[in-house]
């Protein structure tokens, strides 16, 4: 059931135990648990999704319809869409043909946010709004439309799901605006509305009702991709997402949950500039939904890797603790009064990474 509510959140801080991102009103999703057993959700995120041709027989594209099936066969009470979930450009007749044909049955529990292939032919993701924006493709169209600047869609918003608070992400405003040199949107820009958003949402989202807060981004701030030696990497994918990774870490978030990269990457708790932080926010990167997968570079990353912005070191490297290139898939989390489980389950059922953290 889905609630309009009110709510002061209090963010608490995870300690590893294995394996070891609307308005202000935010949504509640909640549902009945049988007497004496502590409520839990199950939540599955992935993005980069569909591409502009139908799913064939072919082990590193078009296998969307596989992660739509594993989904839907899971039952779980919301679905986490990480941004690109219609390749290549974003537009509506490609979401109708071919996104939408295999997951729409998941509309009811879909949470979305936009990628970069959503701007490639619209500067306002006009594909990607015409379609999230209305209850046949989405549980919460009036929260993806909610936040507009001079007529234009942004995207953001939050919701609870259970004692948890979500806030959902739109990474690509920063790309369409200059920054300070400290790494700030330039003033007017839909990037710093989003920002002073973002802020407002975790500072009245502090209360000690909430377990802890997850981000949805499609950007990974931390990432080891096969472009990583470019230099557009740094100031274009990297650079622009540290403001936002401040506030997270500001405000002792739990997770960040992206997607762009195609391949599942798993990040120690980390501060915003890269360094291991016991106490800091750990980084899922899930780009493993069914368009096409990348392979990691074949060198060691330490002996080889370009310098991170804002003074994050290479050795940033070392807090990346699991990769999977090779699979299609998506990960599973279980979100509970204690903390969280988390899982990366692949399209035949395979569980390749899982941990549990107890939030205190």
């Amino acid at each position: 059931m889905i609630t309009a509510r009110n709510g002061h959140t209090k963010v608490a801080i995870c300690a590893v135990v294995a394996l070891l991102m609307v308005s202000m009103t935010a949504t509640s999703l909640s549902m009945a648990e049988p007497a004496g057993k502590p409520e839990s959700f199950t939540l599955f995120a992935v993005g980069d999704i569909g591409l502009d041709q139908l799913p064939r027989k072919n082990t590193n594209r078009y296998q969307y319809d596989k992660v739509a099936q594993l989904i839907s066969e899971n039952d779980p009470d919301a679905f986490l869409v990480l941004g690109d979930a219609q390749h290549n450009d974003g537009e509506i007749e490609d979401y109708l043909a071919y996104y939408d044909t295999y997951f729409n049955p998941l509309k009811d529990i879909t949470y979305p946010v936009t990628g970069n292939h959503d701007y490639y032919v619209s500067d306002s993701a006009d594909g990607y709004f015409e379609y999230f924006g209305t209850l046949e493709n989405c549980a919460v169209p009036d929260m993806v439309l909610e936040e507009t600047l001079e007529g234009v869609n942004l995207g953001y918003y939050s919701f609870d799901v259970g004692s948890w608070h979500i806030v959902a992400l739109n990474s690509y405003l920063p790309h369409q605006c200059n920054m300070t040199d400290d790494l700030m949107p330039e003033e007017g820009s839909a990037a710093l509305a989003q920002y002073n958003w973002l802020e407002k949402d975790l500072a009245e989202h502090s209360g000690e009702e909430y377990v802890g807060t997850i981000a949805l981004m499609h950007h990974p701030l931390y990432d080891w991709e096969l472009y990583y030696r470019c230099e557009w990497i740094s100031w274009f994918d990297l650079s622009t997402q540290v403001h936002m990774w401040e506030l997270f870490h500001e405000y002792e978030i739990d997770m960040v949950l992206s997607g762009h990269n195609h391949n599942y990457q798993r990040w120690a708790p980390q501060d915003p500039y890269g360094n291991y932080d016991p106490d800091g926010v750990r980084q899922f990167v899930v780009g493993t939904g069914g368009a096409y997968l990348w392979q990691f570079p074949p060198e060691t990353p330490l002996d080889c890797a370009g310098e991170y912005p804002h003074g994050i070191p290479v050795d940033t490297l070392n807090n990346l603790e699991h990769v999977e290139e090779d699979y299609f898939g998506a990960l599973e989390l279980t979100l509970s009064e204690e903390g969280y489980e988390y899982a990366f389950v692949t399209v035949d059922g395979d569980i390749l990474d899982k941990g549990a953290v107890i939030c205190d």
